[in-house]
């Protein structure tokens, strides 16, 4: 077997040189990628120089560089990959996901991190994700880790996925990193699914309703009252709160759009850590039915979370600092940021932290207690996740069922009411020509 001599970088700076031994060029080139190294030049021993490209290589040894190790032909800049704002409002989260399940797959079936982020780049639709992974691409092959490139993009890759990598990273165990993130965040895909589709049909309901109450007192409505100014009788009181509605909306009807629109506006723009984002979800805690299901879901995704990130290696501290930053409500978030503080300043135990802020319920707090006492607190947070996601399920279900209903009652008694006070004067004359 022939055999090469190459120099190559491991990091920005440093540079090494070898041996390997190869069936071809093509070969040599992979072996010494998988090493985690950037081939600069490849020379069999009694032939010639092969060199490999760089990212300032000229064509035709781009060209070989492609052909030994797949490598992406585009490449952006790195002020140009930093700046891709444009790009992240097309990449979506399934992209995100597919590219984590690909990635998963390939590092764990032993292809080097380079070739697959070349499969992954030659192989996705979406033109965004596709810069994204060319930059990555020539990241790693400058030396920096898959962790320290995906930093570039916080908008694609959170706090919580650059966490995982990086400790997978140190562990030796990327992949089966990369296959938990794939999970967790497929299930918590699952979860949000379940909830706009109890939602859906309410939401629709509630704006097909009051458009159509809307548009009868502000455009129909008036058409009627000149008919009952020609009866020579007092309208009943239904009728006459009726008239005066529709007149005000009538005459502030383009007032009333402008106020709903601007309602949508900052209440559907909240910042998050905002002074407002915390009043709102401070005001949700305290709504008697909504304030347990949002306080159950959020357990759920904090276990979740909790548990994903102590499987891969992480400490109970920076574990629930990064599994608070996950959770939507902002009140939670603060009551927890003071466990951690607790844990690191005090040494105190998980389950005697969170008894003190009050925000798990005595069954979640006992497990977690039994789980730091028989040394499977992963396994404990997995079991309280699934509990209360169940429960999360069963309430959405109660909520759509109920919901479903009283709407179509509210409506259809808003639409009654129009009717009949547009009827009462109507049976009033039947009623005095007798």
């Amino acid at each position: 077997m022939p055999t090469f001599i190459y120099k190559a970088k491991r990091g920005p700076e440093k540079v090494e040189s070898g041996e390997v031994s190869a069936i071809s060029q093509d070969e040599a080139l992979v072996k010494i990628e998988a090493m985690g190294l950037s081939p600069i030049t490849i020379v069999e021993k009694e032939g010639s120089s092969v060199p490999v490209a760089t990212g300032t290589a000229a064509a035709g040894t781009a060209k070989a560089r492609a052909r030994g190790a797949g490598a992406p032909h585009s490449e952006i800049p790195t002020d140009r990959a930093s700046g891709f704002s444009s790009g992240f409002a097309r990449i979506g989260t399934k992209h995100i996901d597919a590219f984590t399940w690909q990635l998963a797959s390939l590092i764990k079936a032993s292809v080097p991190m380079l070739k697959a982020l070349s499969l992954i780049s030659q192989q996705t639709e979406s033109r965004a994700l596709k810069a994204v992974v060319d930059d990555l691409y020539n990241q790693i092959k400058n030396g920096r880790t898959l962790s320290d490139g995906m930093r570039k993009y916080p908008h694609l890759f959170n706090n919580l996925y650059l966490s995982m990598i990086k400790s997978g990273e140190q562990g030796g165990v990327l992949h089966e990193v990369l296959y938990k993130i794939a999970e967790y965040r497929e299930k918590e895909q699952v979860v949000l699914r379940k909830i706009q589709a109890a939602l859906a049909y309410p939401a629709v309901m509630v704006v097909v309703g009051a458009g159509t109450v809307f548009i009868m007192l502000t455009f129909f409505m008036p058409k009627f009252i000149g008919i009952f100014k020609t009866m020579k009788q007092t309208l009943p009181v239904p009728t006459m709160v009726l008239i005066g509605i529709s007149n005000f909306m009538s005459a502030n009807w383009l007032w009333i759009l402008i106020a709903f629109l601007l309602v949508l506006v900052v209440f559907g723009r909240v910042k998050s850590s905002s002074r407002k984002k915390f009043l709102l979800d401070l005001v949700k805690l305290h709504i008697p039915f909504i304030n347990k299901f949002v306080r159950n879901a959020e357990i759920a995704k904090l276990a979740r979370t909790l548990g994903l990130l102590l499987k891969s290696g992480l400490s109970i501290h920076d574990s629930l600092s990064l599994a608070t930053d996950t959770l939507d409500n902002e009140a939670l978030r603060n009551q927890l940021r003071r466990v951690s503080d607790d844990i690191v300043q005090q040494g105190a135990t998980l389950s005697s932290s969170l008894a003190r802020v009050k925000v798990f319920p005595t069954f979640a707090l006992n497990m977690i207690a039994v789980g730091e006492e028989s040394g499977k607190l992963e396994e404990s947070l997995s079991g309280i996740a699934n509990a209360y996601e169940k429960e999360v399920e069963q309430t959405i279900s109660v909520m759509t069922s109920l919901l479903e209903p009283l709407l179509i009652l509210v409506i259809g008694g808003v639409v009654g009411f129009i009717v009949f006070a547009l009827l009462l004067p109507i049976f009033n004359i039947g009623t005095m020509s007798r």
